[in-house]
């Protein structure tokens, strides 16, 4: 990773960073005592990035570690690996030694970044709810989720689970209590015996209940976010469609690369916004077709059956906006209308052509970057 990229790729607020060194440092001021994100102290060194694995077989979405050459400033550069690589548990050890990583404090430790790995993108509502319903403890302090923001999330995730549950539990219909307890049920997605008639009905997969019951969820979480960026995403396309580039930026050549670099972040951004909006479409109407206008439940079961897939698509893409937008308003928001010196214009750019870039495939084993 370059320098100059470090800070807004490992800043805090992207929905693609679990910055721990950082949350950790603050949350320890406060209280020395407070239970950190990880049991093994060293760990919470690292800053969890969520990205495309270059070197897996297929588009895998993985949870990069990144370790920062300097604790005390992650800013100075650091070495990445992802979490699924084989034989992750022992660069660990490697890097911070055996004596620091007690064995079964180590275990626990793992098991979280396999849960954490299992999520297309490292959205605060998504870390909370994984590990609840995981009954993994967690300091909620490094789940920046207001209490107004998680009953919003939760409300527009409920509502719509509650056909779902109406439609395959006839019992439902006769109180608003069995109705609620049975869409907290489908939330939690691990009461499979009670989840029976909805797992036939959709014809899921054995042993794959729970992922898609997750994916689920998380689709219908990725659709309230959607909807919340609209304008953020409208704001920054307005801002790259009235972007020049000045005369004294270089050469003709060096100007004519910086514009086509410009062109290339607009058409990305637009991709992977248009790419989200397929897959949410995709699964307002087919639901639509099934609870709404009741003409049909084929569409529907067929995406449900194909929901992991989806859930991570949207995770990637959503991810990648997000963060975009995240690392062009904390640039730019300081600025009378959003305008930078030049310089800082242009490290913007390629920044946000780095976060939106399209994944090159490379056939290699992996090993530290």
């Amino acid at each position: 990773m370059a320098s100059e990229y470090l800070k807004p790729m490992l800043d805090i607020g992207s929905p693609r960073v679990l910055n721990c060194n950082v949350m950790t440092r603050r949350i320890l001021a406060k209280d020395p005592q407070a239970k950190t994100f990880f049991s093994c102290k060293p760990l919470n060194n690292l800053v969890l990035i969520k990205d495309t694995d270059p070197f897996a077989k297929g588009s895998v979405i993985g949870t990069k570690l990144y370790f920062p050459f300097n604790e005390n400033d992650i800013y100075e550069g650091g070495r990445t690996v992802f979490a699924h690589t084989k034989g992750v548990e022992q660069a660990l050890i490697d890097n911070f030694g055996e004596g620091a990583l007690p064995k079964d404090l180590l275990a626990a430790d793992m098991r979280i970044l396999r849960v954490l790995d299992r999520l297309p993108s490292l959205d605060p509502f998504l870390l909370k709810d994984v590990f609840i319903n995981e009954h993994i403890p967690m300091n909620p302090d490094y789940f920046e989720v207001s209490k107004e923001l998680w009953n919003e999330i939760e409300t527009y995730i409920l509502k719509g689970f509650e056909p779902l549950a109406k439609a395959a539990f006839p019992d439902a219909l006769s109180s608003d209590e069995v109705a609620r307890k049975l869409v907290e049920t489908i939330w939690e997605g691990r009461d499979l015996e009670t989840l029976k008639p909805l797992i036939m009905a959709f014809r899921l997969a054995p042993g794959h209940e729970h992922e898609t019951f997750s994916a689920w969820k998380g689709i219908i979480f990725y659709g309230f976010e959607h909807e919340r960026m609209v304008d953020s995403v409208n704001e920054l396309s307005a801002w790259l469609q009235e972007l020049k580039v000045p005369v004294a930026a270089g050469s003709t050549q060096e100007r004519l690369e910086i514009k086509t670099t410009i062109e290339t972040v607009k058409t990305h951004l637009q991709d992977e916004w248009n790419a989200a909006g397929r897959v949410l479409k995709e699964y307002q109407s087919s639901y639509d077709k099934m609870f709404k206008n009741r003409t049909g439940s084929s569409d529907f079961v067929k995406f449900l059956q194909n929901s992991s897939q989806a859930y991570e698509t949207l995770g990637n893409c959503l991810g990648k906006v997000g963060h975009a937008i995240y690392c062009w308003d904390a640039t730019t928001k300081r600025h009378p209308d959003r305008k930078p010196a030049w310089e800082q214009t242009l490290e913007l750019i390629l920044l946000l052509d780095k976060i939106l870039e399209e994944q090159q495939k490379m056939s290699s084993s992996v090993s530290w970057s």
